[in-house]
């Protein structure tokens, strides 16, 4: 007898990203009618004949109404656990937010009326290069403005700068004798004095250490409404790509982990540094990175969640089918928001670069490790069987990471299903990826740069090497197996997986649709797609059970209002997330428009 179905869909396209499927696509002449599910798997996928074999009694059977349903969402790089802090903490004073001075002062102005006392004032999102009526901020601007007694932070949207007011500079012990630390800068005037900008994590560190520590449960909120943001916008499977560990951290993992109403996968990636002798790493500490900065002082106190803690283990592992260790993040060099890419040509030196804080010219950025504790590393790893993601924009952090792989494919020969993977890859060349794919890599590309930042960085920062900024196509060409991303918090707003797409597929910003940057770049709807499922499941190591709506995978999936392969381009972003599951099980956290579904028996005869 046929499995009994828990779910069936039918009624609407469904697009399967399986294609071993024929005509399984959502398209006209879909031979895909229906899909039912059972115990969190697929049992059948076909024509509506076939999967109403499954139905019984009890079976939910749900009318798509003309709707999509396809496989969920799966975002290869984010930075999930400091997403939800940094919500939970700070003040959005982004671009996508405001697109003004004058609003953002008044959203800033009322946060600071409306602090507790020993509160201080955290802000996020500073963003010159897309607000250009931005004042030049200083201790001096912030102090006459805003506050002059109540401590101010204000986080630029690249995460690596920040100003400070006086107060602040006070509770750190910041003055004229202080140096700038290891890898940061306490930018001073003529007279020695700090002016209140800092550069780098360790020069913002001196302040946000001394930040009062957020409550534990509020945190807990904050992730609870960050896993519910993730479903909305039709995300099954996301990653923490800068992982380290952490009780607090850790305990709330495991615990939004073993809730029954859990809407989404969390994939972690743990920061490591590059060393020679793997004796060292240990007495390092934890791994930080001037790309994938913290933005928090103190661990959150456990207060009343103590029972979260009973359980605790040095490191998350395998933890569940809904949350494990999937790998290691290294950093081969930093952003082209400052000047610290490793690129090929120099910088453009322009009055928003210095504003930014890029080096003077001529500046080609810096590679953050050296040849020897990269390939150490990268061969401790890979022998370990450990994926290892590593982020490099610039043309030359490429070049290093490629040289690190030949080196272990030519000791080791061919290599083990590792599926290293290289990160962003704004600068990389053709012959790069060409290079990538013949060495099996997973290549994941930060395109959506282009939707805000392509005409500043036309105009500021690239010129017209603009137009390459992650060719897309060629790595199609290049038979690579590639994904796209958005790497929040450090890109303005919030995930959004049909805008990414979007950007892909029409390489414009979102000003100015008919200029696309690099157009023999662009990629059909079915790439963009497949970036976000079947190529991102691989990535991940979970095309097994991930990534499609195959018979035996899990039942993650996205209901859309239209069918991606039917709208137009420019219209992506408008279709609306109606609903996820997770192992077939509504999503409640989601932005829900109800499905109309009827509890029925059958719908006609099966003979």
């Amino acid at each position: 007898m046929a499995t009994t179905a828990d779910i069936i869909f039918y009624g609407g396209d469904v697009i399967t990203m399986d294609e071993t499927i024929p005509k399984g696509m959502g398209k006209s002449g879909s031979e895909v009618e229906a899909v039912a599910i059972a115990g969190g798997l697929i049992i059948a996928v076909g024509r509506v004949k076939h999967v109403f074999r499954h139905i019984g009694p009890n079976t939910h059977v749900i009318f798509l109404n003309e709707q999509a349903l396809m496989p969920g969402f799966i975002e290869c790089h984010q930075h999930a656990c400091m997403v939800a802090m940094k919500n939970g903490v700070y003040t959005d004073v982004s671009s996508v937010q405001y697109r003004r001075y004058s609003e953002i002062e008044t959203a800033m102005k009322n946060t600071m009326a409306e602090l507790e006392p020993g509160d201080w004032g955290l802000f996020f999102g500073w963003d010159p290069e897309l607000i250009p009526d931005l004042p030049t901020l200083s201790a001096s601007y912030l102090n006459a403005n805003f506050s002059a007694d109540v401590p101010m932070v204000v986080i630029g949207q690249s995460g690596h700068v920040a100003w400070v007011n006086s107060p602040a500079l006070t509770v750190a012990g910041i003055d004229k004798t202080t140096e700038s630390p290891p890898g940061g800068t306490i930018v001073k005037d003529d007279n020695g004095e700090p002016t209140g900008q800092l550069f780098e994590e360790p020069a913002m560190m001196l302040v946000m250490s001394k930040a009062p520590s957020p409550d534990f449960e509020e945190m807990v909120k904050a992730f609870e409404a960050q896993w519910k943001y993730y479903g909305s916008v039709g995300l099954t499977t996301v990653t923490d790509i800068g992982y380290m560990p952490s009780e607090g951290t850790d305990a709330i993992l495991r615990y939004l982990a073993d809730r029954d109403d859990c809407p989404i996968r969390v994939g972690l990636y743990r920061m490591e540094h590059a060393v020679d002798d793997p004796s060292r790493s240990a007495s390092l500490g934890p791994a930080t990175c001037g790309c994938c900065p913290n933005i928090f002082g103190r661990v959150p106190s456990k207060g009343k969640m103590k029972k979260l803690f009973s359980s605790q283990t040095k490191s998350i592992g395998n933890y569940s089918e809904r949350l494990w260790e999937a790998g290691i993040k290294l950093i081969a060099d930093g952003s082209p928001h400052c000047g610290t890419a490793a690129v090929r040509e120099p910088f453009m030196f322009t009055p928003l670069t210095e504003t930014l804080g890029f080096p003077k010219a001529p500046g080609y950025g810096s590679l953050n490790m050296e040849d020897g504790p990269l390939l150490s590393t990268l061969k401790r790893f890979h022998k370990e069987g450990k994926q290892v993601a590593i982020h490099c924009h610039g043309e030359r952090a490429s070049e290093q990471v490629l040289r690190a792989h030949e080196q272990v494919i030519a000791e080791f020969g061919t290599p083990k299903d590792n599926r290293h993977r290289m990160e962003h890859l704004g600068l990389m060349t053709v012959e790069q990826i060409a290079r990538a794919g013949n060495l099996n890599l997973a290549l994941s590309f930060f395109v959506d740069h282009l939707r805000f930042y392509g005409l500043v960085y036309k105009t500021d920062i690239f010129g017209d090497r603009v137009n390459r900024w992650t060719p897309l196509s060629e790595a199609t060409k290049c038979g690579v197996t590639w994904s796209i991303h958005q790497d929040h918090p450090t890109f303005p707003g919030n995930a959004c997986p049909l805008s990414n797409m979007k950007t892909a597929v029409t390489r414009c910003t979102r000003d100015d649709p008919n200029t696309p940057y690099g157009p023999e770049y662009r990629v059909p709807i079915h790439e963009a797609l497949k970036a976000y499922t079947t190529n991102a499941a691989w990535q991940l190591h979970r095309e097994k059970d991930l990534g499609s709506i195959t018979v035996g995978k899990k039942a993650d999936l996205v209901v859309l209002s239209k069918n991606p392969y039917n709208v137009d381009p420019f219209d992506l972003e408008k279709i609306e997330v109606i609903n996820t599951y997770l192992e077939g099980r509504s999503n409640k956290f989601a932005k829900v428009t109800t499905i109309p579904s009827t509890n029925i028996n059958i719908l006609e005869p099966i003979s």
